[in-house]
C-alpha cells in the first residue's frame, strides 16, 4: 500500500485537532447556555426568536406577536437566514435547540478562520489563532446573550473576508450575500468590502460592483422590503433603531451629513472612557496584533463605526452580542499580522503567537464569563428549586391560550400563537383581544417598578371604560412567579369622570365589578360591607412625587365615615415611575373601602381624590375643591 504523502497526513491530523476543539467548545458552552436557560436567566430575545421560528414551523413565515408593531418579524429585523433553524426547531421545538445550534454556529467560525490561517502562516501558527479564537472572551458573551439572528453572520463574514483577502472573487461574493441575509446591517459591512477591493486591492470593477450591489441591497431592504412586511408602502417609515443615533440626526441623511461635515464633533463624541474601554477589551486580548495586520484591519471599520457612533451603550460593550460583526475582522487581521512577522522570522512570529495566547488567557481571566474568569457569575447557571417550581407552574397554562408575561418568563411560554409582553399589551400586541393568562414575577416587600399590564391600561376614549379583570390562580411556593387567569365576561365597567387634579393627574373613571352592583344607580350596602371600588387615574404630565389615591365615604354633613388610601398596586407602581417609558400612562386598580360595622342607616356620598404620599397634602382641582363626587351609597342593615 502506497504511503500517504506527509502533507495529506498533516491535513488530516491538524484539521482533526480543529474539529475536536470546535466540538469541545460547543459542548462546554452549550451546556452553560442551557443551564442558564434552566436557571431562568434568559429573557425577551430568546423568546422572540423561539416564537418566530416556531410560528414559521407551523406555516406562518416569521409571524410575531412579541415585538409590538411587527406582526411579520422581517419588518423589525430583516433576517431571512433564520430559516436555517426551522428544521432544527421542527425536530425539537424547544428554545434549548436554538441555544445549542447558535453555539455550534459560533464555534464553526474556527473552520474558515483556520483554512485562511493555514494557507497564510502554516499549521502551527494557524492552530494558535484557532486557540485564541475559541479561548476569546468575546464568543461566550455572544453565546450567553440569549439568542440572536446575527450569529450565522460570524462564520460567513470570516469566510467572506478570507476569500476577499485571498482574492477569491466568487467565493467572497457568495459568502457575503449569505451573510447579508442574516441581518440588515450587514449591507454596511458589504459596502466596506467593495471599498476595500477598490481602493486597497485596486480591483476597481469588482469592488465597484460589490459596493453598488450592497448599497442597492441596503436600499431595497430598508426602503422597500421592511416597510412592505410592516404592512406599509415601499419607502414608508424609517428604520426603527435610528433612535440610537439621535445625537447625529433623526434620519439616515442627517446622520451621514453630520459624520461628513462635523468630523471633529463626532471624534469628540467617540472619545469617551466607555468606548476606549471597549477598544481595549477587543484588542488587548490579542496583544494588539490586529493593528499590525494592515490593511486587512480596515475591514473592521464599518461595523466598528456603526457600533461606536451609537448612543446606545450596549452596542460598544463586549458583554453582549453586538460585537459579533467585529470578531471576524480582528481575527483575520491577526492572521495577516502573524504573516508579516513570519516574513521577518519564524521565531518572531512564534514568539508573537505565544504572547497573543498569553494575552488571550489574561483577557479571559480578567473579563470572561467562564468558571475561573472575572465575569463568571455562578448564580447565572444555578438551577434552583424555585426555578423548577416556576417552570412547572407555567406548564399548566394551556398551549392555545393567549399569554402575556414578564420578559424572563417568556422563553418558557413561546410555542403558542399569541404571546406578549406585560409592558406592551395595552398598546396593540393583542388588537381586539385580551390575554387569557398572565405570568408575572411576584414583587418582593416594598418593591417598586414602572407600571405593567394589567394595572397599566390604554385610554381608548370609550365610555364606559372596560377593564379586564384577572385573578391569581397559583403561585410558586416562594412567591417568585404567579399565574393569573382572566375572569372572562367579568370586565369592570368604569364611568368616565375625566376630572383634573393639580400636578398633572386626572381621575379618568370609577366603577364596580358586575357582581357588586350597578354604578349608575344608588349603591346599596350594609354596615361592615366592603365595596370593591375600582378607579382609573392618568398622568397628563411628568410626575416627580409619589401620590396616594383616596376614597372617602362621608355623611350629609361631610363627616368622614370610612376611607381607603393606597398607591397603585399597593405601592408597587408609584406615580414618580409612571412615565418611565409610557406617555400619558393610565393605571387602574381596586380600592376596596369597608364600611364600619356600626354605620347608621342612611345616605352617604362616595368621594374620590388624591394626596401627596410624603406630605399628606391633598391635591386640588381647578375649581379649588379636593374631591370628585363619584356615587351615592344607601346603607341599610
Amino acid at each position: 500500500m502506497t504511503a500517504q504523502p506527509r502533507a495529506a497526513r498533516r491535513l488530516t491530523w491538524d484539521w482533526g485537532v480543529v474539529l475536536l476543539l470546535v466540538a469541545a467548545w460547543t459542548i462546554v458552552i452549550s451546556y452553560m447556555a442551557v443551564q442558564r436557560y434552566l436557571a431562568m436567566r434568559t429573557e425577551f430575545d430568546l423568546a422572540v426568536y423561539s416564537h418566530v421560528i416556531w410560528t414559521t414551523t407551523q406555516g406562518r413565515l416569521f409571524f410575531n406577536s412579541l415585538v409590538d408593531g411587527a406582526t411579520n418579524y422581517l419588518s423589525h429585523h430583516f433576517t431571512p437566514l433564520l430559516l436555517i433553524y426551522v428544521p432544527i426547531y421542527a425536530a425539537w421545538a424547544d428554545p434549548r435547540a436554538l441555544l445549542i445550534a447558535q453555539t455550534a454556529i459560533l464555534a464553526s467560525g474556527a473552520l474558515p478562520l483556520y483554512g485562511f490561517a493555514r494557507g497564510r502562516i502554516g499549521v502551527g501558527l494557524g492552530l494558535a489563532v484557532v486557540l485564541a479564537y475559541l479561548a476569546s472572551l468575546l464568543l461566550p458573551y455572544v453565546a450567553f446573550a440569549d439568542f440572536h439572528e446575527i450569529a450565522p453572520a460570524l462564520p460567513l463574514l470570516i469566510a467572506a473576508g478570507a476569500a476577499l483577502l485571498d482574492r477569491r472573487a466568487r467565493a467572497a461574493v457568495i459568502f457575503l450575500m449569505l451573510a447579508m441575509l442574516a441581518k440588515e446591517e450587514i449591507a454596511i459591512i458589504a459596502l466596506g468590502f467593495g471599498l476595500y477591493a477598490m481602493f486597497i486591492q485596486r480591483r476597481w470593477r469588482y469592488g465597484f460592483a460589490i459596493a453598488v450591489g450592497s448599497a442597492l441591497w441596503g436600499a431595497l431592504v430598508f426602503r422597500v422590503l421592511m416597510p412592505l412586511f410592516a404592512g406599509g408602502a415601499a419607502g414608508g417609515g424609517d428604520f426603527g433603531f435610528l433612535w440610537r443615533y439621535q445625537a447625529l440626526g433623526g434620519t439616515p441623511g442627517e446622520i451621514v451629513t453630520t459624520v461628513v461635515t462635523r468630523p471633529g464633533e463626532v471624534a469628540r463624541s467617540l472619545a469617551t472612557p466607555e468606548r476606549g474601554r471597549y477598544l481595549w477589551q477587543l484588542l488587548a486580548p490579542l496583544a494588539f496584533l490586529p493593528l499590525l495586520g494592515q490593511p486587512a484591519f480596515l475591514l473592521v471599520a464599518p461595523p466598528l463605526a456603526y457600533l461606536m457612533l451609537s448612543d446606545y451603550a450596549f452596542q460598544y460593550s463586549i458583554y453582549y452580542h453586538y460585537a459579533t460583526p467585529v470578531i471576524p475582522f480582528i481575527f483575520l487581521a491577526t492572521v495577516v499580522a502573524l504573516e508579516y512577522l513570519h516574513r521577518w522570522g519564524r521565531r518572531i512570529a512564534a514568539g508573537a503567537a505565544v504572547v497573543m495566547l498569553a494575552a488571550t488567557l489574561v483577557g479571559a481571566w480578567r473579563w470572561g464569563p467562564l468558571p475561573g474568569e472575572g465575569g463568571y457569575r455562578p448564580a447565572e447557571y444555578a438551577v434552583t428549586d424555585a426555578a423548577r417550581e416556576a417552570r412547572t407552574l407555567m406548564a399548566t397554562i394551556p398551549r392555545e391560550a393567549r399569554v402575556a408575561a414578564d420578559s424572563y418568563l417568556q422563553p418558557w411560554l413561546v410555542n403558542r400563537w399569541r404571546i406578549g409582553s406585560l409592558d406592551w399589551v395595552p398598546f396593540g400586541q393583542f388588537p381586539g383581544e385580551t390575554p387569557d393568562f398572565l405570568a408575572t414575577q411576584e414583587p418582593g416587600p416594598d418593591a417598586v417598578e414602572a407600571p405593567l399590564y394589567p394595572w397599566l391600561q390604554r385610554d381608548t376614549g370609550d365610555a364606559p371604560l372596560l377593564i379586564p379583570r384577572f385573578e391569581r390562580e397559583s403561585v410558586t411556593l416562594d412567591g417568585g412567579v404567579a399565574v393569573w387567569q382572566r375572569r372572562a365576561g367579568e370586565d369592570v365597567p368604569l364611568t368616565r369622570y375625566d376630572a383634573d387634579f393639580e400636578g398633572g393627574l386626572k381621575l379618568v373613571g370609577a366603577g364596580l365589578p358586575p357582581e357588586a352592583g350597578s354604578w349608575g344607580e344608588t349603591l346599596r350596602a350594609a354596615p361592615g360591607e366592603t365595596l370593591p371600588v375600582w378607579m382609573a387615574w392618568q398622568a397628563t404630565a411628568l410626575l416627580d412625587k409619589r401620590v396616594t389615591f383616596s376614597l372617602h365615604v362621608v355623611d350629609e354633613n361631610g363627616e368622614r365615615m370610612a376611607q381607603a388610601d393606597s398607591e397603585m398596586g399597593g405601592g408597587r407602581f408609584p406615580t414618580n415611575l409612571w412615565s418611565t417609558w409610557v406617555d400619558r400612562p393610565m393605571l387602574t386598580d381596586a380600592f376596596p373601602v369597608t364600611l364600619p360595622d356600626d354605620l347608621p342607616p342612611g345616605r352617604y356620598r362616595l368621594l374620590g381624590g388624591a394626596f401627596e404620599t410624603d406630605t399628606v397634602r391633598a391635591l386640588a382641582r381647578p375649581d379649588g375643591s379636593q374631591w370628585v363626587e363619584l356615587a351615592e351609597i344607601e346603607v341599610n342593615p
